[in-house]
């Protein structure tokens, strides 16, 4: 692995620590984030609400909201369908509750991954147009490229409106409103990456605007405030980039759950062994919390988080969020299966070819559960992988990609083989007919491999900042989680150690495929974690460099300074 060392201009990094008060370790480590301006840097370090753009800033917001508002004056009857993940429930969360707050009772559904396929699908659609007389649809983390399903209400004589942030790749759809800052050209704007999550979130806010500056008194009695929480989940577990707005809701969003007075948060963060009285970090929230919502909508029901987060029955909570956890153990257990066969069929068909395509059929073959495990082997395997689960007379997947390819373009190489395709540059979901399977596969790695040239990067690892053995304290991750929180575009920073000893052999832990180490420090003995790392284990006779997080570690009402190994390499 190759290690990239940030280098800093030391006149910028005495100008930011004197110019905020900043010790130097601290200004290193807000350069190596990008930031080397100081309003920029005051305002990292310090988000705050104020600094939110006007939601009408954004294309297509002043329609939304006049259309919603519209809906709540004459009593309309509207209906609701978001995602099925993490930021497509909180986004419904987020909207219902606040109609719900403004004397409108909108039904919502969401899809059925495994009978309704994913986003705003005719089926789903008619199941939700049963629940009443519906005059408005909106859709939530979906609908950007449902065409046919925008004509279809318009035949209906029913509007859309749509609130997404994934790409188009139809352009805009003429029968429908849409709020998609995707949609527009890229001027930096702050809420450029918004999840829906955050859109919703400004959608309330332009709502609540609108109607208080009619004199609407319930809009007076609305606190924004309480939909922070859902907002900051739904942007932490979607991977947007945190910084600019996403920031501020990643930053409030975890400040306010623990005060959330709703007694489905409360539940969860029980369910997910969270204690009331420690700090919520974004780690909690993607390793801990989403995957116990988005285990819901992997097993095909969804509705049980959405439940949990309307419910005001504390009994009713935690009843839900056992059934959560439940779900979250399937999905491992599933998970563990899937991947194994995947890393198999992987190695035996695809070693030698600069992409992989598995496919399989059985118990653990869920097309919920393939976008986990493509990650896990674009992250081992080092290259694009995609991983197809047959349901039904069709096969549904998802890819995830590394470093210098886009899968977007590449799944446009492949479209006429396709059923449903869309995603991100680095994350696709798609679907194909059985007979498909074969030719697709070979396709989409010649594309990979005409884009590539069959090879890729070198894996890499950021160096921050490069420490001396005495500057291993607690202090020095006090410093470093002014931070956070961390996440897509701030990640948390890598620190290196060079040309150290360990202070005791490693020792081999868990299963034995991890290893504890240990560094003095002058004054004592900070110990840390490799996970997966065991056949990689570093000597104690040779001077080392480490690439290290730091973390603290609680156990017994005791913390502690910890170390988690990302690389090391023997002292040149």
């Amino acid at each position: 692995m190759l290690w990239i060392e940030d280098q800093y201009d030391l006149d910028l990094v005495e100008t930011l620590s004197r110019g905020l008060s900043l010790t130097t370790t601290l200004s290193k480590f807000l350069i190596s984030t990008g930031i080397v301006d100081l309003a920029k840097a005051e305002n990292f370090l310090n988000p705050k609400l104020a600094h939110f753009a006007d939601p009408f800033d954004i294309p297509g917001m002043i329609e939304a909201v006049n259309r919603i508002c519209q809906a709540l004056q004459r009593k309309e009857k509207i209906l609701i369908i978001g995602d099925y993940d993490v930021d497509g429930i909180t986004s419904t969360v987020i909207i219902k509750k606040n109609l719900n707050a403004l004397g409108l009772a909108p039904f919502h559904v969401t899809p059925k991954r495994k009978t309704e396929g994913y986003g705003l699908t005719r089926k789903v659609l008619e199941r939700g147009l049963q629940l009443g007389a519906i005059d408005l649809v909106i859709a939530l983390d979906c609908g950007t490229n449902a065409v046919e399903e925008s004509v279809f209400l318009k035949q209906q004589d029913i509007d859309l409106i749509i609130i997404d942030h994934h790409q188009s790749k139809n352009g805009k759809l003429n029968q429908a409103i849409q709020v998609n800052p995707h949609l527009h050209p890229d001027n930096d704007e702050p809420w450029r990456f918004l999840c829906t999550a955050g859109l919703a979130f400004k959608v309330v806010h332009g709502i609540l605007k609108k109607l208080r500056k009619e004199g609407v008194k319930k809009a007076f009695e609305i606190n924004p405030k309480e939909y922070l929480p859902l907002a900051g989940l739904g942007t932490i577990a979607d991977l947007v980039p945190l910084q600019n707005e996403n920031r501020i809701l990643a930053s409030f969003g975890l400040k306010y759950m623990h005060t959330d007075s709703a007694p489905g948060f409360h539940a969860l963060l029980e369910q997910s062994n969270i204690p009331t009285n420690t700090t919520i970090g974004s780690e909690d929230v993607a390793f801990k919390i989403a995957p116990r919502i988005n285990a819901c909508g992997r097993l095909d029901d969804p509705e049980v988080a959405i439940s949990l987060f309307l419910n005001s029955s504390i009994p009713e909570c935690k009843e839900l969020a056992q059934k959560m956890n439940d779900y979250n153990e399937a999905r491992k257990r599933i998970e563990s299966d899937l991947t194994k066969d995947a890393l198999k069929q992987a190695e035996e068909l695809f070693a030698d070819r600069p992409a992989v395509v598995v496919c399989g059929q059985g118990d653990h073959w869920n097309p919920g559960v393939v976008g986990i495990v493509a990650g896990k082997l674009a992250n081992s395997l080092g290259k694009p992988c995609i991983v197809l689960a047959k349901s039904g007379n069709e096969y549904k997947g998802s890819g995830r990609g590394v470093k210098g390819v886009n899968l977007v373009h590449a799944l446009d190489h492949c479209k006429q083989m396709l059923t449903h395709w869309g995603g991100h540059p680095a994350a696709v979901g798609l679907s194909l007919n059985v007979e498909n399977v074969k030719i697709f596969a070979d396709e989409f790695v010649k594309v990979i491999d005409d884009e590539t040239g069959g090879s890729f990067p070198e894996p890499t690892i950021r160096i921050a900042v490069t420490i001396e053995q005495e500057e291993l304290k607690g202090e020095l991750l006090d410093e470093l989680n002014k931070l956070g929180p961390f996440g897509q575009a701030n990640p948390e920073p890598i620190i290196a150690l060079k040309n150290i000893r360990l202070a005791h052999e490693p020792k081999k832990v868990g299963s034995g495929d991890h290893f504890q180490f240990s560094v003095n420090n002058g004054n004592r003995t900070i110990s840390g974690i490799a996970w997966n790392m065991s056949d990689r284990i570093p000597p104690t006779n040779k001077n080392i460099d480490l690439a290290v997080k730091l973390k603290w570690n609680l156990w017994n009402g005791r913390k502690s300074l910890q170390m988690m190994l990302e690389d090391w390499r023997i002292t040149d």
